[in-house]
């Protein structure tokens, strides 16, 4: 239905399956964000390639710049050099930079988007991707407005008349001197209510919070958290300003590590993808590699009731709690892992507070294994009677003994993940929840033989 001349995303996209091309030319540039946005998350591949191609050329480039890098990267082909060039008057030096590093493996398909863009641009997006993509070069745009000291107020507004289209924001004037050196931040009210003749150094805010190209990202948003601000400036080894990172910029690196960890704490491969146009092959690539080595180190698992067979025949019942107890080590190593992931996160924890997390989690771990162990006593003596006081003693102490173990463990691991440079979030279920499976069953099986060969748990009165 049409009201006041609005359509809803479903009429767009219908003149433009229709074959009314004009009509849905004139459609895009009358019709509001918010039905252009709907309509194109319910287009398919093709219908979305012809609103990038006909959409008024601001908005298909930022609608262009808003998808995943791998649809960047699939659509980019389909779009014409000319198309592609006049956009590039809206992309940022720091997208084009990340779709360069998605296509360093597609010689081809690099060449075709440096020769496409403007020429500036792409000189300026080769130069941001030799940065590390976790770092914070990797994380800036170079759009900045900086001011030369000795230069006059006047001097200086005549100036960002000229420089604020092409800067990321203007919200703060960057002070420099004759090498590019950052000595300040100018905020813009100071400067456009100051005398025109007064000195620009004269406003500016000598006290700077800035990060190093070399500066990992993560800390780049912690000190933009602790500190409250929108921009940071970026400087070199020698201290010239080389650009700036934005609260937007940050908000996208914590949504892509957030959707990492989520990823890996699922086993599935990292990397920014769409589910909705992903293919089951490219689902099948991003889930196969860690299930291969999960199914792999299950088989130690395996191996340990292997070992115990004889154990478990002649005490078949043993068997019944398998589940319970494996369950309660991952469950609880993974509490625990989670737990330090985010401390760790947050600059709460590091390598050097180990023995510290140890002993926290060893009492947490003492009082957690202690309750769940008295339930599990509990619940066999009152409930499974015919099952005797032996197997309600092991099951009780396997598992006071297994959430210690899996508390511990699943608090150092991200730790010790941290200090070999490995992403902490790997440690968490399930790769954790398959260590605990193994040991749990070691520390289970173990106990129950040392207990029957003490004489405490007996084989023979015990009948299903």
């Amino acid at each position: 239905m049409i009201l006041d001349g609005i359509l809803e995303p479903l009429e767009l996209l219908e003149v433009l399956k229709e074959g009314r091309r004009d009509e849905f030319k004139g459609l895009l540039r009358t019709q509001p964000e918010t039905v252009l946005d709907a309509a194109f998350e319910d287009a398919t591949r093709d219908e979305r390639l012809e609103f990038l191609r006909l959409m008024p050329v601001e908005r298909a480039a930022n609608t262009f710049t808003d998808l995943s890098l791998e649809d960047q990267k699939n659509f980019l082909p389909d779009l014409s050099p000319d198309r592609i060039r006049v956009m590039g008057a809206f992309f940022g030096p720091d997208e084009m930079a990340d779709l360069l590093g998605e296509l360093e493996s597609d010689a081809d398909a690099r060449a075709y988007l440096i020769s496409s863009l403007p020429p500036t641009l792409a000189k300026s997006a080769l130069e941001l991707e030799l940065y590390p993509d976790d770092d914070a070069g990797g994380m800036m745009t170079p759009e900045f407005v900086a001011v030369r000291e000795g230069w006059s107020v006047g001097h200086a507004i005549q100036f960002l008349r000229q420089a604020a289209d092409h800067a990321e924001t203007v919200q703060n004037l960057y002070l420099v001197n004759a090498t590019g050196q950052l000595r300040g931040i100018i905020p813009l009210q100071a400067l456009i209510t100051a005398p025109a003749m007064a000195k620009v150094e004269d406003l500016a805010r000598l006290e700077i919070i800035f990060a190093k190209t070399d500066t990992d990202q993560e800390e780049v948003s912690r000190l933009m958290r602790d500190y409250d601000l929108a921009v940071m400036p970026i400087v070199d080894e020698s201290g010239v300003l080389k650009g700036i990172v934005t609260i937007d910029d940050v908000i996208d690196v914590l949504e892509e590590e957030a959707t990492d960890d989520i990823y890996k704490g699922a086993a599935i491969q990292g990397g920014e993808f769409e589910y909705r146009s992903a293919s089951p092959f490219l689902l099948w690539r991003k889930r196969i590699g860690w299930l291969l080595i999960l199914f792999v180190t299950e088989s130690l698992t395996a191996n340990v009731i292997g070992a115990y067979d004889g154990l478990i025949k002649a005490a078949p019942l043993l068997a019944v709690y398998l589940p319970t107890l494996i369950g309660t080590g991952g469950n609880t190593g993974s509490q625990s892992a989670t737990l330090v992931i985010r401390a760790i996160a947050l600059g709460e924890i590091r390598g050097r507070d180990a023995l510290r997390v140890m002993f926290k989690e060893l009492g947490a771990g003492l009082l957690i294994g202690a309750t769940i162990g008295i339930v599990a006593f509990v619940r066999i003596v009152l409930f499974r009677r015919n099952q005797g006081l032996g197997l309600a003693l092991t099951a009780a102490i396997s598992m006071f003994l297994i959430a210690i173990f899996a508390n511990i463990t699943g608090a150092l691991l991200p730790i010790l993940f941290k200090k070999l440079k490995v992403d902490p979030a790997l440690t968490s279920s399930p790769f954790l929840a398959t260590i605990m499976d193994a040991t749990g069953l070691l520390i289970y099986f173990g106990l129950a033989q040392f207990l029957i060969n003490a004489g405490i748990y007996q084989l023979d009165p015990i009948k299903p």
